[in-house]
């Protein structure tokens, strides 16, 4: 069986690659495992609701999966990271025989941390043994909507 990792950092969502993993995995049947990676190594803090960052970026993605309808028959599962974003991705990708890596590409506003990404998954590249596919970011993330039929819009 196919298992797809989407790789998310607390402070670069990803919507587009969250919806496109959810569509892919519905069509081919895969396992999917959401990795939410706190870069900077704090620990969630549910108390702090919506001023802490992570805590914030997990309910928006737990939301979305659940709303969506489209995970009929596929396995999701969903994980969280503290530390180094290359580290925690290398290491889960190693220990759970991931067949396809899914990374958001920095959204249109933030193509000055373009290069450091390019730079980050050719590092992340050279130690794992899996496909990547780097998703766009959409211009509006709340342009996307899930159609069962299909697929993003």
């Amino acid at each position: 069986m196919n298992r797809i990792l989407v790789a998310v950092e607390t402070g670069h969502p990803s919507v587009s690659a969250t919806v496109y993993a959810l569509n892919l995995a519905q069509r081919i049947q895969a396992q999917i495992s959401f990795l939410l990676i706190d870069h900077l190594g704090d620990e969630i803090d549910a108390t702090e609701g919506e001023a802490n960052d992570e805590f914030t970026v997990q309910k928006q993605l737990l939301s979305l999966i659940s709303d969506s309808n489209r995970r009929d028959g596929v396995k999701v599962n969903f994980y969280v990271g503290n530390g180094s974003y290359e580290t925690e991705l290398i290491n889960f990708v190693q220990q759970n025989k991931i067949s396809l890596l899914i990374v958001g590409f920095p959204a249109p506003g933030q193509q000055e941390g373009a290069g450091r990404f390019l730079e980050r998954l050719m590092n992340i590249k050279q130690k794992i043994n899996c496909r990547i596919m780097i998703v766009s970011e959409k211009l509006s993330s709340t342009s996307l909507t899930l159609n069962p039929k299909r697929g993003v819009r």
